[in-house]
């Protein structure tokens, strides 16, 4: 594996290894290290020092030395020690001041000047409230009613669930589900969970935010590791899901078309060495479009590409990456002959791996369901799940156009259509349905499933528990 762990993920991976109980091994948020302890009564004896000092002795060289060692103790404490705010940890002391407005003074600030709990976007603070709590196994409680407009899709999901005020017994129910069961010559993949990690790239994302991804999927979920390659994304050995985008990263090499511009195309050895050196990629997944930036590549500039993201994406250091639009293999005369190579090429991923093979897809006209449902049917091959994205998918950078107005339909509006389609043309059992792209809650979640949906991916839900605050600056590298 050309990506190295880093040694604080190493350590904590073996803790997890040798431990009987993953959760005995983490270390909770609320945990305070001893060395933190020591710091915190040194700073508190500095200051009663300093009390004492001003009090009796007046301003003198040691009033200045306890406050030059107290500044010095802080700043410590907050770059190095502490570990329970990583805003802190990236801009020390300076960072407190972003706790000390969120908690004493943005809610007084937002209810009467700016956006109130409810209309924030993308991502209102509701929902964002909700992520945070429970990855900090906080239990979400509110009181004195909803502040929800029942009609507003972005908070509710334009439906509600309907409960049962006398429920039957139930009984205890498996929520695995089998990827390429019934079909021949591979690895089926087995996915233990409902809720999973969608894709989010090896340098979109930085080595810190996948490893501890990977530490915290693992046994749980599965990973995408988005197109960017194969990085941090399964360090602890937990299920991979390993994305082959249009530029190949990882996986692929440069290329001309027939008019001479240049692209990227697959490296069957490369891929070939890749799964046989990573037993935990359970499937390969191929990006056709994304809902950050459907119809567009992906652009990574020159200056994130470091000597290490160089060598797991296989390209130039200090290069800016633009992924094409299209991937090489699959451009046709026709949609129906592009979506005839796409069947090919997924029969050929499948036959170097030995692994299912599926697809993601922000469709951008309905008409493509239909062809694709009908060629699926037609040459009885094609992918073994589909990963659904609407136009409301995020994460991805993009041009604001093609984020704003490009794409057909929220994901359950596309999942709905899909799924009805392939039920009706007899062949939804051989096919999974993942659906990402603004599904954060438990309500979020039983819209989806209610629309056809086997498996639900996250993207933004997981940037958001780890401490993202949606400053929407992603694009910017800052």
């Amino acid at each position: 594996m050309s990506y190295k762990a880093s040694d604080t993920s190493r350590e904590l991976i073996d803790k997890i290894n040798k431990s009987s109980n993953k959760e005995d091994a983490l270390i909770l948020p609320t945990y305070m290290s001893p060395y933190e302890k020591i710091v915190n009564i040194l700073i508190i004896l500095s200051l009663i020092f300093l009390i004492f000092s001003l009090f009796y002795k007046g301003v003198g060289s040691l009033t200045y030395t306890i406050i030059f060692t107290s500044i010095i103790l802080i700043t410590l404490r907050e770059f190095f020690i502490q570990d329970d705010r990583a805003i802190v940890r990236i801009y020390g002391p300076l960072g407190r001041i972003r706790y000390l407005f969120e908690t004493e003074f943005r809610d007084k600030f937002l209810q009467y000047f700016n956006e109130t709990n409810t209309d924030g976007r993308p991502i209102p603070r509701i929902v964002r409230d909700y992520i945070y709590q429970k990855a900090k196994c906080v239990n979400p409680i509110a009181s004195f009613g909803t502040e929800l407009d029942n009609l507003d899709p972005d908070n509710t999901t334009d439906t509600h669930l309907l409960h049962l005020n006398f429920p039957p017994e139930i009984n205890s129910v498996s929520y695995e589900v089998l990827v390429g069961e019934n079909r021949n010559g591979i690895k089926p993949f087995r996915i233990n969970n409902t809720l999973n990690v969608s894709a989010m790239s090896y340098g979109s994302i930085n080595w810190k935010a996948a490893e501890c991804i990977s530490i915290g999927a693992k046994g749980i979920a599965y990973v995408n590791t988005g197109e960017g390659g194969y990085g941090p994304h399964g360090i602890a050995g937990n299920d991979v899901i390993f994305q082959i985008g249009t530029g190949k990263f990882g996986v692929g090499k440069g290329d001309f078309l027939n008019d001479g511009s240049p692209t990227r195309v697959l490296d069957d050895g490369l891929l070939k060495d890749l799964i046989k050196q990573n037993e935990n990629i359970k499937m390969v997944q191929i990006k056709i479009t994304q809902g950050a930036k459907p119809g567009l590549g992906g652009i990574l500039p020159g200056a994130k590409v470091t000597d290490e993201i160089a060598e797991v994406r296989k390209v130039e250091v200090g290069k800016t990456v633009v992924s094409p639009s299209q991937h090489a293999e699959l451009l046709g005369s026709s949609q129906k002959d592009s979506i005839k190579k796409l069947i090919e090429f997924i029969k050929k991923i499948r036959a170097i791996t030995e692994l299912p093979v599926g697809i993601k897809l922000c469709v951008g006209s309905i008409k493509e369901i239909d062809i694709l449902v009908e060629a699926i049917k037609t040459y009885n091959e094609g992918p073994d799940a589909i990963q659904v994205d609407g136009f409301d998918g995020g994460t991805g950078a993009g041009e604001n156009i093609f984020m704003n107005y490009v794409g057909y339909g929220s994901t359950v509006e596309t999942l709905f259509y899909l799924d009805y389609r392939l039920k009706q043309s007899g062949i939804r059992d051989d096919i999974v349905l993942s659906a990402s792209g603004k599904l954060f809650t438990p309500a979020h979640a039983a819209l989806a499933f209610a629309c056809g949906a086997d498996v639900i991916d996250t993207a933004r839900g997981v940037m958001l528990s780890l401490g993202c605050i949606q400053s929407l600056k992603c694009h910017t590298n800052h």
